[in-house]
C-alpha cells in the first residue's frame, strides 16, 4: 500500500509520532501535533496501521470466544486461546492483511467523513495517514494492556475471563480517539461545522452502542 504523501506540506519537517514528546501530544494536545506538519515518518506509520489490523483481529477473537459461550468452543478458537504462543502468532500474522483491509476500507470512510465535512479535495494519502494516527490513540493502549497480560496469565482464555481493571483501561481511549479524530480532521483540512457531527457526535454514540450491546451480552 502506498504511503506516500501526496500533497503540499506546511513545513518540511518530518513527524515521528513514536516519539515520547509527539506521542504525548497526539494523545493530549492533539491540536498541537496536527499543527506541526503534515509530513509523517512512513515507517511509523506502516507500524501504526500494522497494529491496527493486530487490535481488530484481538477484537475477533473475543468475538469467537463470546459466540463459543453459548455454542461450545471450536477447535481453531480453542488452539488461537490455549498459549500465549499461538495467541500472538494468530494475530501478528493475521494482523498484515487485516492492516491493509483496514488502511483501504477505513481509510477511504475517513476520507468521505471528510468530504462530507466540507473538505471536498481532501487528499485520500493524507486521510488514510490522519485516520491511522487518531486510531493509535485507541489501538496502542489495548496491545500495551495485552501484552502485560501475557505476563500475568498462562494463556489468552485465562486473561479473557478474568474481569480485572486492565480490560476496562483501553475503554477511555477509545473516546478520547474521536476528540484526537476531530482536531486531526479539522486541523489539517479545511473542514465546516459537520465535522462536529461525523468525527466526535457519530463516533461517540456508535461506540456507546456498542458498548452497551457488548455489556448486555455478557451480563
Amino acid at each position: 500500500m502506498n504511503i506516500e504523501p501526496t500533497v503540499e506540506t506546511k513545513d518540511n519537517e518530518i513527524i515521528k509520532p513514536f516519539q515520547l514528546s509527539n506521542l504525548f501530544h497526539l494523545f493530549f494536545q492533539p491540536k498541537k501535533f496536527f499543527s506541526q506538519s503534515t509530513v509523517y515518518h512512513h515507517r511509523s506509520i506502516i507500524f501504526a496501521a500494522y497494529l491496527i489490523g493486530i487490535v481488530a483481529v484481538m477484537d475477533r477473537v473475543d468475538q469467537k470466544l463470546l459466540n463459543a459461550e453459548t455454542s461450545g468452543i471450536r477447535p481453531l478458537i480453542d488452539w488461537i486461546t490455549e498459549s500465549w504462543l499461538s495467541y500472538w502468532l494468530w494475530v501478528l500474522v493475521a494482523g498484515i492483511i487485516s492492516a491493509a483491509i483496514a488502511w483501504l476500507i477505513q481509510g477511504w470512510w475517513y476520507k468521505k467523513r471528510l468530504q462530507f465535512s466540507g473538505a471536498k479535495e481532501a487528499d485520500p494519502q493524507l486521510a488514510r495517514h490522519v485516520y491511522v494516527l487518531q486510531s493509535l490513540v485507541f489501538v496502542l493502549p489495548i496491545v500495551i494492556t495485552t501484552a502485560i497480560q501475557t505476563f500475568l496469565y498462562p494463556n489468552y482464555f485465562e486473561a479473557y475471563n478474568q474481569s480485572t481493571i486492565l480490560g476496562f483501561i483501553p475503554v477511555p481511549f477509545l473516546f478520547l480517539s474521536c476528540w484526537v479524530s476531530y482536531h486531526g480532521a479539522t486541523q489539517v483540512f479545511l473542514t465546516n461545522g459537520w465535522a462536529k457531527f461525523w468525527f466526535l457526535g457519530l463516533p461517540i454514540f456508535f461506540y456507546i452502542l456498542i458498548i452497551g450491546a457488548f455489556t448486555a451480552l455478557i451480563s
